[in-house]
C-alpha cells in the first residue's frame, strides 16, 4: 500500500510539474514578460524594462528607503543587489536588499483582468500592481504592508491587455 502511495504522489508530481512548465513557456517567458490570457488578451512589458543593467524606475523615495525595479530583465546597484528585478536602498546607503528576481516571478490575474506580479528573494516578497495608464510609464511604492512584503503600482500603457 505505501509503495501504491509513493508511485500515486510521483505520477501526480509529474504531471503537475509538466503541466507547470508547459503553461510558464506558453505564457511567461522571463526575457519578454508577456503574459497571454485567453480572456483579456496580451500584456507586455518588455518595453517597460530597460535591457542593460539599469533599472527603469531607479532610486523611488518612500519613507526612509529608494526602491529600484527593472521588469523582464535584470539590473545591479551596488555588491549587495546583483542581477535582481527590485532592490530596495536605505536613505544613508548602509543597507540594500533585494527585494525580487526576474528569474522568481509568477502572474496573478483577477476575474475581471486586473494583473499582477509576484517577486520572491531570499524571504522577500514584493507585489508589483499592474495599472492601465496612457501616460508616462510611473512606478508608485505602496510600502512594506508586513515584514518583508511589499507592494508596488506599475502604471504604464505596457500594463494594459493588448497595449503594446
Amino acid at each position: 500500500m505505501k509503495i501504491i502511495i509513493i508511485l500515486l504522489f510521483l505520477c501526480l508530481h509529474n504531471h503537475f510539474t509538466e503541466h507547470a512548465l508547459i503553461d510558464n513557456k506558453n505564457n511567461l517567458t522571463k526575457f519578454d514578460c508577456t503574459y497571454k490570457d485567453a480572456r483579456f488578451g496580451r500584456i507586455d512589458l518588455s518595453k517597460v524594462g530597460l535591457k542593460h543593467g539599469i533599472p527603469a524606475f531607479r532610486h523611488v523615495l518612500k519613507d526612509d528607503y529608494f526602491y529600484s525595479y527593472n521588469p523582464c530583465y535584470p539590473f545591479s546597484e551596488e555588491s549587495s543587489c546583483t542581477n535582481v528585478a527590485i532592490c530596495q536602498i536605505s536613505k544613508t546607503g548602509s543597507a540594500y536588499y533585494v527585494l525580487g528576481l526576474n528569474s522568481m516571478v509568477s502572474w496573478s490575474i483577477t476575474a475581471d483582468g486586473k494583473a499582477t506580479l509576484v517577486y520572491s528573494a531570499d524571504e522577500r516578497q514584493t507585489i508589483v500592481n499592474l495599472a492601465c495608464w496612457n501616460e508616462i510609464d510611473q512606478l508608485d511604492i505602496n510600502g512594506e504592508y508586513e515584514a518583508r512584503h511589499y507592494n508596488l503600482t506599475l502604471f504604464s500603457k505596457c500594463a494594459c491587455w493588448n497595449g503594446c
